[in-house]
């Protein structure tokens, strides 16, 4: 089980304006700031409104569920890697209501930010992961994952 180091490269610290749909900004930052690999390592804030998806593994497809109130972001991370040539966002997101209720998945769009800020590490070195679509599972998956030999 041999994956080479990657080099950490530039970090990007920012924050994203209210109103704004927060899966494609990210998406539009990544491809207008060419990183191909990398990772989102921090995010808070709030949303008035979330799409999140949960993978029904038997059926291969999301289902997607609204949430349509004010929500603050409790964790968001997630990794920007290659898909068709060009940088992908995959992002997992936690939610809480103003009662302590958690909310969790793959962070979708529409997520209406009302206040937002991102980290995310850029990594260099040797080529960036390129995903593909996986015969197994359906999803978009990084090829030749590891696995101990029986």
């Amino acid at each position: 089980m041999k994956e080479e180091a990657y080099i950490q490269g530039r970090t990007f610290i920012f924050s994203i304006a209210n109103g704004e749909d927060l899966l494609p900004v990210l998406q539009n930052f990544v491809i207008e700031n060419q990183i191909k690999f990398g990772i989102i390592t921090a995010t808070i804030g709030a949303v008035s409104k979330a799409t999140i998806g949960i993978y029904d593994q038997k059926n291969k497809k999301y289902n997607k569920i609204t949430i349509e109130k004010e929500l603050e972001i409790l964790s968001l991370q997630g990794n920007i890697s290659l898909h068709d040539l060009k940088p992908m966002v995959h992002a997992h997101i936690t939610l809480s209501d103003q009662n302590g209720q958690a909310f969790g998945g793959h962070l979708m769009s529409p997520t209406i930010v009302f206040a937002c800020e991102v980290m995310i590490s850029e990594f260099t070195g040797k080529q960036p992961k390129v995903r593909k679509t996986d015969k197994t599972t359906q999803l978009l998956l990084w090829p030749n994952p590891l696995q101990i030999k029986k």
